[in-house]
């Protein structure tokens, strides 16, 4: 008598399973979201939403109401339309499209050992900078759907190449810039979870595992696959050129690429450089200022503060200076005002609710407005109570003093 045969679930049918249980999710997220959200999202961005949640539906959907809220607060859809890259963006910058892979997915390479990090931190906000982060994401997934028209491809996948040449310790040792690379990789892989297909980070340094500690923690096991790091030249352009045709990929990177027999290509990707001082926000709020507010956020603790919002379309200004450490920012919306919410006007009493029962508008953004400023505005897309919420649980030994000076009123 034979021996029964054990039937194992092969790979295709475990994908083809996950494929089906893909499909549920996204449907049952769809009817979450409602028909307004799933206008502004393409199913692949929502499936990056799930994935970025382990495929938990609930969680997804907080993911996407915040997204959506985020954008509103940055005023992304007219920042895309019409933003124009200011002279330190494009003198100091140190980034740029070479082309397309050999699949048809962009490549965009940074050459982040030449950047001036610590300058960029003294001249554009915390909040600016992921504006500017989103702005760049968002910018190439619409040069990868005019490249996916031509080739009748349908990449949405985008191949980085961080150089890291001229890396110095000194560099990576300004934790304020450390810090908003951090916020700046999470946010990315909430927000735009499936939007990296490869990343070759090249001319590692001898201290490159350092590097890696520092941003290890956050860095999810999706992303982790994905990263590819090399300190040997010759092992990178080889495997750079598996990947890219060598008449895309420059030569300073192993390709043929020239331009006017210079071969780092400076027309299509920017080499970063020393930011003078001169650009450097030097601009800080008045304590005697009556609309002024001087906080202070215990160690290990937390702020909020509300702000009664009475209608949709109201403008709303902000500015906010740390005196010498960063602070968490984050914003949280009460649709059920108080009437002490309506009768406060100036002076705001901190409080410590429950953000968690609250509508979350952003995520809690580290910022090192210490440096420089928070300095913006928005049109209010909502009506009820903004919650501000200065975050500091993070630091357990020191407290921190923060300038705020929040005015909402009237659209001119």
């Amino acid at each position: 008598m034979g021996r029964k045969k054990v039937e194992s679930t092969s790979k295709v049918d475990k994908a083809r399973e996950l494929d089906n249980e893909l499909s549920a999710k996204l449907a049952e997220l769809k009817e979450n979201i409602g028909d307004n959200l799933c206008l502004k999202y393409k199913d692949e961005c929502l499936i990056g939403f799930l994935r970025a949640r382990s495929l938990n539906v609930k969680e997804a959907e907080k993911l996407v109401r915040m997204d959506d809220h985020l954008r509103k607060f940055l005023q992304m859809d007219d920042f895309i339309k019409n933003h124009e890259l200011s002279e330190l963006n494009r003198n100091y910058s140190c980034s740029g499209i070479i082309g397309c892979d050999k699949e048809g997915s962009l490549v965009r390479v940074l050459n982040i050992g030449y950047s001036d990090v610590k300058g960029y931190i003294n001249c554009i906000s915390t909040i600016y900078n992921l504006k500017l982060f989103i702005f760049y994401i968002e910018r190439d997934r619409i040069l990868q759907a005019e490249e996916n028209k031509k080739t009748g491809k349908k990449c949405n996948q985008i191949t980085y190449i961080v150089n890291l040449e001229h890396l110095s310790l000194n560099k990576i040792m300004c934790k304020p810039a450390i810090d908003t690379g951090i916020v700046a990789l999470k946010l990315m892989q909430e927000h735009f979870h499936d939007i990296v297909k490869n990343v070759f980070v090249i001319n590692a340094p001898s201290f490159y595992s350092t590097v890696l500690k520092l941003f290890k923690p956050v860095i999810q096991d999706d992303l982790h696959r994905k990263i590819r790091m090399y300190d040997d030249a010759s092992s990178w352009k080889a495997d750079l050129l598996k990947h890219i045709d060598a008449d895309v990929l420059p030569m300073c990177y192993g390709g043929n690429r020239v331009e006017d027999d210079d071969e780092t290509c400076p027309s299509i990707i920017r080499w970063g450089g020393t930011i003078p001082e001169s650009y450097y926000l030097t601009a800080r709020l008045d304590p005697s200022d009556p609309d002024v507010m001087c906080v202070t956020v215990p160690a290990g603790s937390a702020n909020n503060y509300r702000f009664y919002v009475p209608k949709v379309g109201m403008r709303w200004t902000w500015q906010i200076h740390a005196k010498e450490n960063d602070i968490g920012i984050g914003l949280f919306l009460d649709e059920h005002s108080t009437e002490e919410d309506k009768k406060m006007k100036k002076k705001k009493k901190a409080t410590t609710e429950d953000t968690s029962k609250l509508i979350q508008l952003t995520p809690i953004i580290r910022s090192q407005c210490q440096l420089c400023p928070e300095i913006g505005y928005a049109t209010t897309w909502f009506k009820g109570t903004v919650v501000l919420h200065l975050d500091n649980t993070y630091s357990w030994m020191s407290s921190k003093e923060v300038l705020l000076k929040i005015m909402i009123g009237d659209s001119e």
